[in-house]
């Protein structure tokens, strides 16, 4: 082999032939070291090491293992800073000769003091970083003040365990709605679905509802497809919450109409149901007499019974 060089006039980069024969180093290893020894003072102070190692073939791991080789070797060493505003970044120094951990502290530590002396190193408390929380606030980063945060579910919220211990309502109202997926197997709902019905369910209790009421009212007449069981039970227990009664209200007792003997709940005191007094004052506009009533009503049995007399 011939040996022909001529030594360039300028922009060139001396390495030690101790490096050119290092077989540790891989070739993204020396060529990150080249590369970075390549830079002037004022260009090696703007530009990291991973903008060094953008063209290198082999992506993000082979520049994670050229680092790693430099590091293991001295030629590579890393701190970490607080800047101006109380931030912390990371400094990197390359070197042509193998450094110590001690060395390498001291040229970060002549370093940081030169550029805090020109008034580019930050407060006179920066240096290295510490554990713990910075005792430097940064200007305009103080956060705002902690603001509720708003319920977006659909659901409503969960009952809080103090208000779940008021009454037993709670606990019946979570048993039936975890009962539901023995009626219908569509309407199984998880745990926290349950808690954010509980309070729904359990104001049908408070109000007088039973549970057997509240079961078919929640399980009768379902759609042929149910997609949201939740959505759908929510629904149902706001849409037909029934009202409040007041305490001390009297309810009417049952009573029997004068003309079809059919039961029902009377509100004035009045002696024929909704469809006696519906009949009548349709009899009335047809042209009977105002003090005639219509025809009282037979029900079917009586039907039943006058057609099986006349047929035998």
């Amino acid at each position: 082999m011939l040996l022909h060089a001529i030594a360039p006039s300028r922009d060139f980069t001396q390495i030690a032939n101790s490096l050119v024969w290092d077989d540790e180093l891989s070739d993204s290893a020396f060529r990150l070291l080249v590369r970075a020894l390549a830079l002037g003072p004022a260009k090696a102070r703007a530009t990291t090491v991973t903008a060094l190692a953008a063209g290198l073939s082999g992506g993000r791991i082979t520049t994670d293992r050229a680092r790693r080789q430099l590091t293991r070797a001295g030629l590579l060493h890393s701190t970490r800073r607080r800047g101006t505003a109380g931030q912390v970044r990371t400094e990197s120094l390359v070197s042509n000769v193998p450094l110590g951990t001690a060395e390498a502290e001291r040229l970060f530590d002549g370093h940081f003091d030169h550029a805090r002396q020109e008034g580019d190193g930050g407060p006179p408390d920066a240096g290295k970083r510490t554990r713990g929380p910075s005792t430097v606030r940064a200007p305009g980063t103080a956060l705002p003040g902690v603001t509720p945060k708003v319920n977006t579910s659909p659901l409503p919220p969960p009952p809080t365990p103090e208000a779940a211990s008021q009454g037993a309502e709670f606990t019946e109202a979570e048993r039936v709605l975890l009962d539901l997926r023995r009626a219908d197997h569509r309407l199984t709902l998880g745990a926290r679905e349950v808690r954010r019905l509980a309070p729904l369910a359990a104001e049908w209790l408070a109000r007088g509802v039973s549970s057997a009421a509240l079961r078919s009212a929640l399980t009768s007449g379902l759609p042929d497809q149910v997609k949201s069981p939740a959505a759908l039970l929510r629904w149902r227990l706001e849409g037909k919450l029934p009202d409040r009664i007041e305490p001390g209200t009297a309810v009417a007792a049952p009573a029997t109409c004068d003309g079809c003997d059919r039961a029902f709940r009377p509100v004035d005191g009045e002696p024929r149901c909704g469809s006696c007094r519906t009949a009548a004052a349709a009899h009335r506009a047809a042209g009977g007499a105002a003090g005639e009533t219509a025809p009282r009503r037979v029900d079917w049995r009586t039907l039943v019974a006058r057609v099986g007399a006349a047929a035998g």
